[in-house]
């Protein structure tokens, strides 16, 4: 195989955590690994971006842990909805993230919610899964041989499972112990059943012990070692924390003590209960790394807060408290500490850091992982190619763009809606977008976004003078208003000028404080917006719906200048699912799903209108993409039939009758074309459903059969693992490629020319 023409590097990507209990976890002091769809994605904590992705299941990853006593340090188990559990292990590299699938195994009793390991030997990994159909499997790995086999399974009947925890005690006839969060209240401690003398029998798992201090579920269970003792920290929806001691000593024990139980060689008694949250107990985490220090247990609740206890004079007591008070958000998912950083994942998938400060500062806030937690449906540069804009069905439309040096961040959030989001474009400093609500609305940056942009990306902005300080959602309303006309009591529009770059890039401050004010709702579809055009060239801009007959699969043209209906215009059957202005403004592109395109000029006269001058079906299929080359020279179609077209003007036409195009290339491939971008040296960007990208030159010189030559293709793991639902070249860099999919994904890619293709 011939070696690329090119290479790409992904220069960003962005993708919120998966809204589960135990969607990551810290294999290492400086990096994070999360769950984002079906993918598992590398936070470097010291470089504040993700480096690496890797997808290893077929359906979203629920869970995601590092191996307690690993073969290798680091090694993880995840497992994900399509009921499969991986191993992963650390790869030939040298580096923190080069973490590698050793083995899947795929079961066959439904998705697995909850996943654990733990090291037998040098050779020898177990795991625990929990099924959504209550049953709990124990698996066994031979590393050498990369097998593992189901060696035990139990139906929890009537019960359900929320947490599975393995531990090793170092007694014999204990070993390793399988703890169990069940939905009485009750901790289930599940021991080696096998005997001693038998070394070929495996291992086999009875249940030993029921601990029962809880009024409701047992949602998470933790462990750690203290001294030569074990401590046990299980939460439950009653918000109450439950701590039991596991001791060899012998304990002497009065009428007025607490019972002591018997596990193994054990004795175990109950020793506190800690009260502080109000809400769910959602994770326990034992922070400390030192065997002779007894603390350092961090607890994630649903009421916003996150709490480090500590023990002092015998007595469990906060240390630190961090979260929110008040607001309209749920509390956390989870919550982990490495020693040097705390994070914590939220119930929108972002995950807030925090680092250990020195001085008067406990903890230093850092800047969040954040991105979209729902399928994004459209994404945008503006003018100057300095941001990215991006909307998706979580309700919300984001900005992007770089910082510092060779990073990028979400700087913005100027729309957080009651609808599903499909579509927004820029349109000079303007975000218009369009949802399930059959409105487009317009947005106004403020100065808190402009004071983000210039100090994150050291961008100068020539707005100021006309926007709002800032803008907030009354409640229970889906019109930001700006904070110049709003009625909000309890905002400060200078409250950002005290807080550093860091802070301004939190979650926290993401969500409140850089939303963008509205500046009007422009009515006129009967139903669901599908698709934005924005002219570059003049204040106007087209939209198109959902749509089952011609009646309302019109093209509205609306003023930017008055934010006016300016006219309807019918051609199509069906919905119109692709709209794009060519760069000089005269033309209007539009793509269908009644399989046809249809080209329209733009009329300028006292007001502008849309005149249709040709359209044409090569498809078999409907139309999902239509976009022009940056010289307006050709435009290429995608769609359903997996077919991407090349359409070019008929050299051979009279002068006096208009050009026509017809096709000058083709090109099938192994899934439906969904996206496609084009930059100005005619490298074409497309996106097929499947998630992979592929990379062609197209040179019209040529003969038709080698018009188009692949120069790159991008797999799932670097690409998408679900529909591309968008691509777009930056207007003012040709080697910059930004891509977003329906896996909740945008990544921004690095082309670099190796040689002439």
């Amino acid at each position: 195989m011939p070696s690329p023409a090119l290479q790409v590097e992904a220069e960003y990507t962005s993708a919120g955590c998966n809204c589960t209990y135990n969607g990551f976890d810290f294999p290492t002091r400086n990096l994070i690994v999360y769950g984002a769809n079906n993918a598992l994605v590398f936070y470097d904590l010291e470089e504040e971006k993700v480096v690496r992705t890797s997808v290893a299941h077929g359906g979203r990853v629920n869970c995601v842990r590092t191996i307690k006593f690993p073969i290798n340090e680091g090694g993880l188990v995840s497992c994900g909805s399509d009921g499969s559990v991986t191993l992963w292990g650390k790869g030939e590299s040298d580096c923190d993230f080069s973490y590698e699938p050793l083995v899947t195994k795929e079961l066959q009793s439904g998705s697995i919610t909850v996943c654990d390991a733990i090291g037998q030997d040098s050779n020898t990994v177990l795991i625990g899964c929990i099924t959504a159909l209550s049953k709990v499997v124990i698996l066994e790995l031979n590393i050498r041989e990369k097998n593992v086999e189901v060696v035990q399974e139990f139906d929890l009947k009537l019960s359900v499972a929320l947490d599975l925890v393995f531990q090793k005690f170092e007694k014999p006839g204990t070993n390793i112990v399988l703890a169990l969060g069940m939905d009485n209240g009750s901790v289930v401690l599940y021991g080696n059943g096998a005997s001693t003398d038998d070394s070929s029998r495996r291992i086999q798992l009875e249940p030993k012990l029921t601990l029962k201090k809880h009024e409701d579920w047992v949602r998470c269970i933790s462990f750690a070692t203290y001294r030569d003792e074990i401590l046990m920290a299980a939460g439950g929806e009653d918000s109450f924390i439950s701590i039991w001691r596991f001791t060899a000593s012998q304990i002497e024990v009065s009428e007025f003590e607490f019972q002591v139980h018997k596990f193994g060689e054990y004795n175990v008694v109950f020793d506190s209960i800690i009260m502080g949250h109000e809400g769910w107990i959602n994770s326990l985490h034992w922070s400390t790394s030192d065997a002779n220090q007894e603390g350092g247990l961090v607890s994630c609740s649903s009421d916003q807060s996150i709490i480090i206890w500590d023990k002092v004079d015998n007595m469990w007591s906060e240390k630190y408290r961090f979260g929110t008070i008040g607001g309209q958000i749920p509390g956390g998912f989870g919550a982990k500490c490495s020693g040097e950083y705390l994070a914590v994942c939220g119930f929108q998938g972002a995950i807030q850091i925090w680092q250990v400060g020195s001085g008067d500062e406990a903890w230093v806030l850092k800047p969040s992982v954040t991105g979209h937690f729902g399928p994004i449906s459209d994404l945008d540069y503006n003018r100057g190619g300095q941001y990215i804009v991006t909307t998706s069905e979580d309700q919300t439309t984001r900005v992007h763009s770089p910082w510092g040096d060779n990073r990028w961040h979400e700087i913005g959030r100027p729309q957080i809606h009651g609808h599903d989001l499909f579509t927004a474009k820029v349109l000079g400093d303007y975000i218009i977008s369009g949802a399930e609500e059959k409105i487009l609305r317009a947005f106004q940056p403020t100065e808190v976004f402009a004071r983000n942009l210039e100090n994150a990306s050291e961008i100068p902005v020539d707005f100021l003078e006309h926007v709002s300080p800032a803008a907030s959602l009354p409640a229970l309303g889906l019109s930001n208003q700006s904070e110049d006309t709003g009625n909000s009591e309890n905002f400060d529009p200078t409250y950002y000028k005290t807080l550093n770059l860091n802070a301004r890039l939190d979650e926290d401050f993401l969500r409140s404080q850089t939303l963008w004010p509205e500046v009007s709702k422009l009515y006129g579809h009967v139903y669901e917006i599908c698709c934005i055009a924005c002219s570059s060239t003049d204040p106007i801009l087209a939209s198109g719906s959902q749509a089952s007959k011609q009646q309302f699969a019109a093209i509205i043209l609306w003023s930017a200048e008055n934010w006016k209906n300016l006219g309807e215009f019918r051609f199509h059957n069906l919905n119109v699912t692709d709209l794009e202005f060519s760069r000089k403004g005269d033309r209007l592109l539009s793509s269908s799903r009644d399989r046809t395109w249809a080209l329209w000029q733009v009329i300028k006269n006292e007001s502008y209108s849309l005149q249709l001058i040709e359209s044409g079906n090569f498809h078999t299929r409907a139309l999902w993409v239509g976009t022009w080359s940056p010289s307006d020279s050709f435009f290429v179609t995608g769609a359903r039939d997996k077919k991407l077209a090349v359409w070019i003007r008929r050299e051979d036409s009279e002068v006096t009758e208009p050009k026509k195009y017809e096709v000058a290339a083709n090109q099938t491939f192994t899934a439906a074309v969904s996206a496609a971008s084009i930059n100005r040296n005619n490298l074409i960007a497309v996106g097929l459903e499947s998630g992979t990208i592929h990379l062609y030159v197209f040179r019209n010189e040529k003969e038709m059969s080698q018009r188009l030559t692949v120069l790159q293709t991008l797999d799932n793991s670097e690409a998408h693992h679900n529909i591309i639902k968008r691509m777009r070249f930056n207007p003012a860099d040709d080697n910059q490629l930004a891509s977003a999919g329906a896996d909740k994904f945008l990544r921004v890619y690095r082309i670099k020319m190796l040689e002439d293709a």
